[in-house]
């Protein structure tokens, strides 16, 4: 990967000193680092803000609560955590903390991950079903509030940056179900 970075920044540097545009490829990379900085100190604050709401979900017990509400419903989704409420229960919280867009879905997504990796029989390295499952429903991305996205979109000035809250959620929810619908499958063809 660094090869094909070096690649580019190179090919750049060679295409911009042969048409005679370095003066604009110098501005450019300077006007984007500044940028950067700029961004990233605009963003402190708001993530502050979010990490902050997290952090009172999280100590309030509203994530546990959730979890312990929505573990019921799960468990068609992990049949073979139904008897394992501590796994079962680590898992419904990642899976909230991600849909809340909480900052500590990843967190919460490894402690879940080591919860069932005590389910594995000893020396086993391949992941289980219900990892897999994890993994699918977490990557596809289900959010009713996306608050990373939004706190870039306000930091860069949009007018209404929680405007895409709707569409990001139905597009993850059509995600979450088709990735659903391929694990389940091959989850019953891998049991054949």
């Amino acid at each position: 990967m660094n090869s094909l970075w070096m690649g580019l920044l190179v090919g750049s540097a060679v295409v911009a000193f042969f048409t005679g545009n370095v003066g604009t490829m110098v501005d450019s990379v300077l006007g984007g680092a500044t940028g950067a900085v700029a961004l990233m100190i605009e963003l402190a604050g708001i993530y502050c803000l979010w990490m902050g709401m997290e952090k009172i979900a999280d100590e309030s017990g509203l994530v546990d609560t959730l979890a312990r509400f929505v573990g019921p419903m799960l468990r068609p989704v992990f049949p073979s955590l139904k008897d394992r409420p501590r796994p079962l229960s680590a898992v419904a919280a990642s899976i909230i903390s991600n849909v809340l867009g909480l900052s500590s879905g990843t967190p919460l997504g490894l402690k879940a991950m080591k919860e069932m990796k005590n389910l594995m029989p000893p020396g086993a390295e391949e992941a289980i079903d219900p990892m897999i499952t994890l993994i699918v429903i977490n990557a596809a991305g289900f959010c009713i509030f996306p608050s990373s996205v939004v706190a870039i979109r306000a930091a860069l000035g949009s007018a209404n940056p929680a405007i895409i809250a709707g569409p990001t959620a139905i597009a993850g929810l059509a995600a979450t179900a088709a990735g659903l619908t391929v694990d389940i499958a091959l989850r019953r063809g891998r049991q054949k």
